[in-house]
Protein backbone atom coordinates (compact mmCIF):
# COMPACT_ATOMS: atom_id res chain seq x y z
CA UNK A 1 0.00 0.00 0.00
CA UNK A 2 1.58 3.41 -1.16
CA UNK A 3 1.59 6.36 1.02
CA UNK A 4 -2.38 8.34 0.70
CA UNK A 5 -3.90 11.58 1.80
CA UNK A 6 -7.35 13.04 1.50
CA UNK A 7 -9.55 15.11 2.83
CA UNK A 8 -13.32 14.61 4.73
CA UNK A 9 -14.97 17.17 2.73
CA UNK A 10 -17.94 16.84 5.51
CA UNK A 11 -15.37 17.91 8.14
CA UNK A 12 -13.57 20.73 6.38
CA UNK A 13 -14.47 23.82 8.05
CA UNK A 14 -12.07 25.87 5.66
CA UNK A 15 -10.62 27.76 8.98
CA UNK A 16 -7.09 27.34 7.31
CA UNK A 17 -5.36 26.21 10.17
CA UNK A 18 -4.04 22.98 8.32
CA UNK A 19 -2.33 25.59 5.95
CA UNK A 20 -0.43 27.30 8.38
CA UNK A 21 1.59 24.24 9.80
CA UNK A 22 2.24 22.33 6.74
CA UNK A 23 6.23 22.62 6.50
CA UNK A 24 6.26 21.97 2.54
CA UNK A 25 3.13 24.51 1.39
CA UNK A 26 1.33 21.82 -0.40
CA UNK A 27 -1.84 22.39 1.01
CA UNK A 28 -4.18 25.89 -0.09
CA UNK A 29 -7.91 26.79 0.54
CA UNK A 30 -10.38 26.37 -2.43
CA UNK A 31 -13.78 27.74 -3.01
CA UNK A 32 -16.25 24.65 -2.77
CA UNK A 33 -18.50 23.94 -5.75
CA UNK A 34 -21.63 26.11 -5.57
CA UNK A 35 -23.95 22.85 -5.67
CA UNK A 36 -22.31 21.49 -1.94
CA UNK A 37 -25.56 22.54 0.55
CA UNK A 38 -22.42 23.67 3.05
CA UNK A 39 -22.43 26.12 5.40
CA UNK A 40 -18.54 26.38 5.03
CA UNK A 41 -17.20 28.06 2.02
CA UNK A 42 -13.96 26.95 1.55
CA UNK A 43 -11.81 23.88 1.50
CA UNK A 44 -8.88 22.55 2.22
CA UNK A 45 -6.99 20.95 -0.61
CA UNK A 46 -3.62 19.00 -0.97
CA UNK A 47 -0.81 18.29 -2.97
CA UNK A 48 -0.28 14.74 -3.13
CA UNK A 49 2.95 15.31 -4.91
CA UNK A 50 4.18 17.61 -2.55
CA UNK A 51 3.40 16.28 0.54
CA UNK A 52 5.97 14.53 2.33
CA UNK A 53 3.31 12.82 4.94
CA UNK A 54 4.69 14.40 8.20
CA UNK A 55 1.36 14.22 9.51
CA UNK A 56 1.31 18.05 11.20
CA UNK A 57 -1.90 18.63 9.18
CA UNK A 58 -3.66 15.71 10.92
CA UNK A 59 -2.57 16.80 13.89
CA UNK A 60 -3.38 20.38 13.73
CA UNK A 61 -6.76 19.13 12.75
CA UNK A 62 -7.61 16.83 15.37
CA UNK A 63 -6.64 19.04 18.50
CA UNK A 64 -9.08 21.26 16.43
CA UNK A 65 -11.45 18.60 16.96
CA UNK A 66 -10.34 17.90 20.61
CA UNK A 67 -10.75 21.64 21.85
CA UNK A 68 -14.67 21.71 20.24
CA UNK A 69 -15.30 18.41 21.94
CA UNK A 70 -15.07 20.38 25.40
CA UNK A 71 -18.15 22.45 23.91
CA UNK A 72 -19.91 19.80 22.32
CA UNK A 73 -20.33 16.46 22.80
CA UNK A 74 -20.30 14.96 19.15
CA UNK A 75 -18.91 18.00 16.44
CA UNK A 76 -19.69 16.97 13.16
CA UNK A 77 -16.42 18.95 11.74
CA UNK A 78 -12.50 18.93 12.10
CA UNK A 79 -11.11 15.27 12.21
CA UNK A 80 -11.21 16.09 8.47
CA UNK A 81 -7.43 14.83 7.15
CA UNK A 82 -7.13 11.02 6.85
CA UNK A 83 -3.95 9.90 5.99
CA UNK A 84 -2.78 6.29 5.40
CA UNK A 85 1.29 5.44 5.27
CA UNK A 86 2.89 2.73 4.06
CA UNK A 87 4.30 0.56 6.88
CA UNK A 88 7.74 -0.53 6.40
CA UNK A 89 8.65 -3.13 8.41
CA UNK A 90 12.34 -3.91 7.41
CA UNK A 91 13.68 -7.02 9.18
CA UNK A 92 17.42 -7.75 8.09
CA UNK A 93 19.97 -10.48 9.00
CA UNK A 94 22.76 -7.82 9.68
CA UNK A 95 25.06 -11.34 10.16
CA UNK A 96 25.04 -11.39 5.81
CA UNK A 97 26.69 -7.89 5.52
CA UNK A 98 30.20 -8.11 5.04
CA UNK A 99 32.73 -5.80 4.10
CA UNK A 100 33.91 -2.44 4.48
CA UNK A 101 33.41 0.23 1.85
CA UNK A 102 34.63 3.40 1.09
CA UNK A 103 33.11 5.92 -1.83
CA UNK A 104 36.26 7.04 -3.95
CA UNK A 105 35.07 10.28 -5.24
CA UNK A 106 35.90 11.78 -8.72
CA UNK A 107 35.50 15.23 -10.50
CA UNK A 108 36.36 15.15 -14.40
CA UNK A 109 37.48 12.03 -13.94
CA UNK A 110 40.09 13.14 -11.27
CA UNK A 111 40.46 11.09 -7.91
CA UNK A 112 40.08 13.44 -5.22
CA UNK A 113 42.28 12.75 -2.34
CA UNK A 114 39.35 12.36 0.29
CA UNK A 115 39.69 8.81 -0.70
CA UNK A 116 43.29 7.76 0.57
CA UNK A 117 42.03 9.26 4.11
CA UNK A 118 38.66 6.79 3.94
CA UNK A 119 40.97 4.22 3.24
CA UNK A 120 43.41 4.87 6.09
CA UNK A 121 40.78 4.89 8.89
CA UNK A 122 38.53 1.64 7.08
CA UNK A 123 41.63 -0.18 7.11
CA UNK A 124 41.43 -0.22 10.56
CA UNK A 125 37.90 -0.57 11.04
CA UNK A 126 38.22 -3.85 8.32
CA UNK A 127 41.18 -5.13 10.22
CA UNK A 128 39.24 -5.12 13.49
CA UNK A 129 36.30 -7.09 11.68
CA UNK A 130 38.16 -9.25 9.98
CA UNK A 131 36.45 -8.51 6.37
CA UNK A 132 37.57 -7.07 3.34
CA UNK A 133 38.16 -3.45 2.33
CA UNK A 134 36.72 -1.88 -1.01
CA UNK A 135 36.69 1.37 -2.88
CA UNK A 136 33.36 2.30 -5.27
CA UNK A 137 34.21 4.31 -7.83
CA UNK A 138 31.62 6.26 -10.28
CA UNK A 139 32.55 8.06 -13.31
CA UNK A 140 33.48 8.25 -16.62
CA UNK A 141 36.82 7.44 -17.81
CA UNK A 142 37.99 6.32 -14.47
CA UNK A 143 38.57 2.77 -14.32
CA UNK A 144 42.56 3.37 -14.90
CA UNK A 145 42.26 4.69 -10.70
CA UNK A 146 41.43 1.25 -9.66
CA UNK A 147 45.06 -0.42 -9.19
CA UNK A 148 45.86 3.48 -7.37
CA UNK A 149 43.06 2.76 -4.84
CA UNK A 150 44.62 -1.34 -4.40
CA UNK A 151 48.03 0.29 -4.12
CA UNK A 152 46.64 2.60 -1.33
CA UNK A 153 44.86 -0.76 0.70
CA UNK A 154 41.37 -1.28 -0.90
CA UNK A 155 41.38 -5.00 -1.49
CA UNK A 156 38.43 -4.78 -3.79
CA UNK A 157 37.18 -1.81 -6.16
CA UNK A 158 34.14 -1.97 -7.89
CA UNK A 159 34.22 0.36 -10.98
CA UNK A 160 30.63 1.51 -12.39
CA UNK A 161 32.15 3.54 -15.32
CA UNK A 162 29.64 4.78 -17.61
CA UNK A 163 29.04 8.46 -20.10
CA UNK A 164 25.79 8.51 -17.76
CA UNK A 165 28.40 9.23 -14.61
CA UNK A 166 30.60 11.99 -16.32
CA UNK A 167 29.09 15.08 -14.74
CA UNK A 168 27.70 14.55 -10.98
CA UNK A 169 24.07 14.27 -10.94
CA UNK A 170 22.92 13.43 -7.17
CA UNK A 171 20.00 11.04 -8.43
CA UNK A 172 22.11 9.33 -10.67
CA UNK A 173 24.65 8.25 -8.22
CA UNK A 174 22.28 7.50 -6.14
CA UNK A 175 20.47 4.84 -8.00
CA UNK A 176 23.63 3.19 -9.24
CA UNK A 177 24.91 3.16 -5.80
CA UNK A 178 22.06 2.10 -4.17
CA UNK A 179 21.50 -0.98 -6.55
CA UNK A 180 25.27 -1.94 -6.07
CA UNK A 181 24.51 -1.77 -1.96
CA UNK A 182 21.74 -4.08 -2.50
CA UNK A 183 23.48 -6.58 -4.46
CA UNK A 184 26.70 -6.93 -2.52
CA UNK A 185 25.29 -5.95 1.00
CA UNK A 186 28.28 -4.07 2.38
CA UNK A 187 28.31 -3.62 6.41
CA UNK A 188 29.94 -0.15 6.36
CA UNK A 189 30.17 2.35 3.68
CA UNK A 190 32.20 5.63 4.23
CA UNK A 191 31.84 9.00 2.41
CA UNK A 192 33.73 11.60 2.24
CA UNK A 193 31.61 14.85 3.53
CA UNK A 194 32.78 17.05 0.74
CA UNK A 195 30.22 18.89 -1.36
CA UNK A 196 29.47 15.79 -3.68
CA UNK A 197 29.27 13.13 -0.36
CA UNK A 198 27.42 15.54 1.85
CA UNK A 199 24.75 16.05 -1.68
CA UNK A 200 23.87 12.92 -2.22
CA UNK A 201 24.86 10.32 0.87
CA UNK A 202 21.36 11.16 2.65
CA UNK A 203 19.62 10.24 -0.89
CA UNK A 204 21.83 6.71 -0.77
CA UNK A 205 20.99 5.76 3.04
CA UNK A 206 17.12 6.60 2.60
CA UNK A 207 17.09 4.77 -0.70
CA UNK A 208 19.09 1.42 1.17
CA UNK A 209 16.64 1.94 3.94
CA UNK A 210 19.37 2.30 6.67
CA UNK A 211 20.91 4.90 8.64
CA UNK A 212 23.48 7.13 8.09
CA UNK A 213 26.49 9.63 11.36
CA UNK A 214 27.23 12.88 9.23
CA UNK A 215 29.97 14.86 9.47
CA UNK A 216 32.20 11.90 11.54
CA UNK A 217 35.62 13.10 13.09
CA UNK A 218 35.98 9.85 14.90
CA UNK A 219 35.02 6.12 13.79
CA UNK A 220 35.81 2.56 15.49
CA UNK A 221 34.62 -0.58 16.27
CA UNK A 222 32.87 -2.55 18.93
CA UNK A 223 34.25 -5.59 19.75
CA UNK A 224 31.68 -6.84 21.48
CA UNK A 225 28.45 -5.73 19.30
CA UNK A 226 30.79 -5.44 15.51
CA UNK A 227 28.96 -2.41 15.51
CA UNK A 228 30.64 0.92 14.32
CA UNK A 229 30.88 4.11 16.40
CA UNK A 230 31.07 7.14 14.46
CA UNK A 231 31.40 10.50 16.32
CA UNK A 232 30.37 13.84 15.42
CA UNK A 233 30.65 17.47 16.86
CA UNK A 234 27.29 18.47 17.90
CA UNK A 235 26.01 21.86 18.89
CA UNK A 236 28.24 23.72 17.11
CA UNK A 237 31.42 21.85 18.46
CA UNK A 238 30.64 22.34 22.20
CA UNK A 239 29.39 18.75 22.54
CA UNK A 240 30.25 15.12 20.69
CA UNK A 241 28.06 12.52 19.68
CA UNK A 242 28.51 9.15 18.98
CA UNK A 243 25.75 7.51 16.64
CA UNK A 244 24.99 3.84 16.30
CA UNK A 245 23.00 2.19 13.85
CA UNK A 246 21.73 -0.94 15.24
CA UNK A 247 18.89 -2.56 12.94
CA UNK A 248 19.81 -1.65 9.41
CA UNK A 249 22.76 -2.16 7.24
CA UNK A 250 25.06 -0.85 5.66
CA UNK A 251 26.10 1.09 8.68
CA UNK A 252 26.83 4.44 6.92
CA UNK A 253 28.98 7.70 7.73
CA UNK A 254 30.27 10.64 5.74
CA UNK A 255 33.59 11.46 7.14
CA UNK A 256 34.59 15.41 7.39
CA UNK A 257 37.98 15.61 4.77
CA UNK A 258 41.25 15.93 6.41
CA UNK A 259 40.11 14.38 9.92
CA UNK A 260 42.58 11.23 9.02
CA UNK A 261 45.87 10.99 7.82
CA UNK A 262 46.09 9.46 3.76
CA UNK A 263 46.69 6.18 3.31
CA UNK A 264 50.20 5.02 2.46
CA UNK A 265 50.75 3.72 -1.09
CA UNK A 266 52.09 0.01 -1.73
CA UNK A 267 53.59 -0.30 -5.03
CA UNK A 268 52.66 -3.37 -6.68
CA UNK A 269 49.72 -4.78 -3.96
CA UNK A 270 47.48 -7.14 -5.61
CA UNK A 271 44.04 -6.91 -5.91
CA UNK A 272 40.51 -7.11 -7.53
CA UNK A 273 38.81 -4.95 -9.64
CA UNK A 274 34.74 -5.88 -10.60
CA UNK A 275 33.55 -3.71 -13.28
CA UNK A 276 29.87 -3.47 -12.56
CA UNK A 277 27.56 -3.37 -15.63
CA UNK A 278 25.88 -0.29 -16.00
CA UNK A 279 22.32 0.13 -17.64
CA UNK A 280 21.04 3.57 -17.26
CA UNK A 281 17.72 2.92 -19.64
CA UNK A 282 16.50 0.66 -16.51
CA UNK A 283 16.34 3.72 -14.44
CA UNK A 284 13.24 6.41 -14.29
CA UNK A 285 15.49 9.83 -13.99
CA UNK A 286 13.93 12.92 -13.44
CA UNK A 287 16.84 15.40 -13.48
CA UNK A 288 19.62 15.96 -15.78
CA UNK A 289 22.82 17.89 -16.12
CA UNK A 290 23.02 21.43 -17.89
CA UNK A 291 26.28 23.02 -17.95
CA UNK A 292 29.09 23.26 -16.06
CA UNK A 293 29.95 26.52 -14.80
CA UNK A 294 33.42 26.49 -12.43
CA UNK A 295 34.37 29.08 -9.89
CA UNK A 296 35.87 31.90 -10.55
CA UNK A 297 37.98 32.52 -7.52
CA UNK A 298 41.54 32.24 -7.62
CA UNK A 299 42.42 31.57 -4.66
CA UNK A 300 43.51 28.60 -3.44
CA UNK A 301 40.96 25.94 -1.61
CA UNK A 302 42.26 25.44 1.89
CA UNK A 303 40.59 21.91 1.81
CA UNK A 304 43.88 20.46 0.45
CA UNK A 305 46.12 23.39 0.42
CA UNK A 306 49.95 22.60 2.10
CA UNK A 307 50.06 26.07 3.69
CA UNK A 308 47.48 28.24 5.19
CA UNK A 309 47.68 31.90 6.48
CA UNK A 310 44.25 32.28 9.02
CA UNK A 311 42.93 35.40 10.07
CA UNK A 312 40.82 35.96 12.94
CA UNK A 313 38.97 38.51 15.35
CA UNK A 314 42.17 40.24 16.13
CA UNK A 315 42.34 41.39 12.51
CA UNK A 316 39.68 43.88 14.12
CA UNK A 317 38.31 44.79 10.75
CA UNK A 318 37.15 43.51 7.32
CA UNK A 319 40.05 45.06 5.62
CA UNK A 320 42.72 43.29 6.99
CA UNK A 321 41.75 40.50 5.29
CA UNK A 322 44.09 42.39 2.63
CA UNK A 323 47.13 41.50 4.88
CA UNK A 324 46.10 38.33 5.04
CA UNK A 325 45.74 37.35 1.76
CA UNK A 326 49.54 39.43 0.61
CA UNK A 327 50.45 37.05 2.92
CA UNK A 328 48.89 34.05 1.89
CA UNK A 329 50.24 35.18 -1.50
CA UNK A 330 54.25 35.76 -0.57
CA UNK A 331 53.85 32.21 0.97
CA UNK A 332 52.37 30.01 -1.75
CA UNK A 333 48.98 29.24 0.66
CA UNK A 334 45.39 29.44 0.87
CA UNK A 335 43.76 31.79 3.27
CA UNK A 336 41.84 30.60 6.16
CA UNK A 337 39.22 32.05 8.78
CA UNK A 338 38.22 31.77 12.14
CA UNK A 339 34.40 31.34 12.44
CA UNK A 340 33.69 34.89 14.38
CA UNK A 341 35.14 36.40 11.10
CA UNK A 342 32.84 34.56 9.04
CA UNK A 343 29.79 35.38 11.45
CA UNK A 344 30.62 38.92 11.12
CA UNK A 345 30.75 38.90 6.51
CA UNK A 346 34.27 39.61 6.51
CA UNK A 347 35.50 36.66 4.86
CA UNK A 348 33.12 33.87 2.97
CA UNK A 349 31.84 30.70 4.73
CA UNK A 350 34.40 28.38 2.45
CA UNK A 351 37.44 29.68 3.88
CA UNK A 352 36.39 29.18 7.28
CA UNK A 353 38.36 26.33 9.87
CA UNK A 354 36.93 24.65 12.50
CA UNK A 355 34.88 22.16 13.83
CA UNK A 356 31.94 24.14 11.89
CA UNK A 357 33.54 25.21 9.19
CA UNK A 358 36.29 22.66 7.16
CA UNK A 359 38.88 20.53 9.07
CA UNK A 360 42.63 21.22 7.57
CA UNK A 361 45.72 19.24 8.02
CA UNK A 362 48.12 21.70 6.23
CA UNK A 363 52.40 21.30 6.51
CA UNK A 364 52.33 25.36 7.86
CA UNK A 365 49.61 26.86 9.17
CA UNK A 366 49.60 30.39 10.35
CA UNK A 367 46.98 31.65 12.84
CA UNK A 368 47.38 35.72 12.74
CA UNK A 369 44.67 37.05 15.54
CA UNK A 370 43.45 33.95 16.37
CA UNK A 371 43.00 33.43 20.28
CA UNK A 372 42.30 29.63 19.65
CA UNK A 373 38.98 28.64 21.09
CA UNK A 374 38.58 24.61 21.25
CA UNK A 375 36.38 24.49 17.87
CA UNK A 376 38.67 26.35 15.74
CA UNK A 377 41.83 24.30 17.10
CA UNK A 378 39.73 20.90 16.49
CA UNK A 379 39.85 21.78 12.66
CA UNK A 380 44.06 22.64 12.26
CA UNK A 381 45.50 20.95 15.33
CA UNK A 382 46.68 18.46 13.00
CA UNK A 383 49.09 20.66 11.01
CA UNK A 384 52.53 20.07 10.96
CA UNK A 385 53.73 23.20 11.77
CA UNK A 386 51.71 25.79 13.22
CA UNK A 387 53.03 29.96 13.64
CA UNK A 388 50.98 32.08 15.62
CA UNK A 389 50.96 35.96 15.39
CA UNK A 390 48.69 37.11 18.40
CA UNK A 391 49.04 40.26 21.07
CA UNK A 392 47.60 37.73 23.97
CA UNK A 393 50.81 35.69 24.95
CA UNK A 394 48.01 33.63 27.39
CA UNK A 395 46.16 32.64 24.26
CA UNK A 396 45.56 28.93 23.88
CA UNK A 397 46.74 29.21 20.33
CA UNK A 398 49.99 30.21 21.69
CA UNK A 399 50.26 26.58 23.79
CA UNK A 400 49.69 24.43 20.33
CA UNK A 401 51.86 26.58 18.52
CA UNK A 402 55.11 25.13 17.37
CA UNK A 403 56.36 28.99 16.78
CA UNK A 404 54.69 32.02 18.52
CA UNK A 405 54.84 35.26 17.80
CA UNK A 406 53.76 38.22 20.68
CA UNK A 407 53.08 41.58 18.68
CA UNK A 408 50.75 43.77 17.10
CA UNK A 409 49.94 41.94 13.46
CA UNK A 410 49.74 44.88 11.63
CA UNK A 411 53.32 45.68 12.54
CA UNK A 412 54.97 41.99 12.44
CA UNK A 413 53.19 40.97 8.90
CA UNK A 414 54.38 43.08 6.76
CA UNK A 415 58.20 43.13 8.11
CA UNK A 416 57.99 39.25 7.57
CA UNK A 417 56.36 39.79 4.06
CA UNK A 418 59.11 42.18 3.17
CA UNK A 419 61.87 39.22 4.19
CA UNK A 420 60.13 36.71 2.44
CA UNK A 421 60.49 38.71 -0.61
CA UNK A 422 64.08 39.76 -0.21
CA UNK A 423 64.88 36.09 0.09
CA UNK A 424 62.99 35.11 -3.10
CA UNK A 425 64.65 37.93 -5.06
CA UNK A 426 67.80 37.36 -3.83
CA UNK A 427 67.21 33.35 -4.84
Amino acid sequence: MANEIFILKERCTGCGSCVKVCPVNCISMADRPKEENVRWKKLAVIDVNKCVFCNACVEDCDKLFEKTKIKMPNPDFFHAIVMKKEVVNVQIDTASYKGVWCFAEQRHSHLMPTIYELLHVAKKLSLDLNEDLSAVIIGHKVTSHAQDLIEHGADKVYVLDHPVFEHFVDEVYTVALTELIKKEKPNKLLMPASIIGRSFSSRVAIAAQTGITADSTELSINPKTRMLHATRPSFGGNLMATILCEKHRPEMATVRPMSFPRALKVPGRKGEIINVPVDPSKWNIRTKFIKYVPEKDETIDITGAEKIVSGGRGLGKPEGFKLIEEFAKVVGGAVGASRPTVDAGWIPYRHQVGLTGRTVRPKLYIACGISGQIQHLAGMSSAENIIAINKDPECPMFKLATLSVEGDLYELIPLIIQEIKKVKDHK
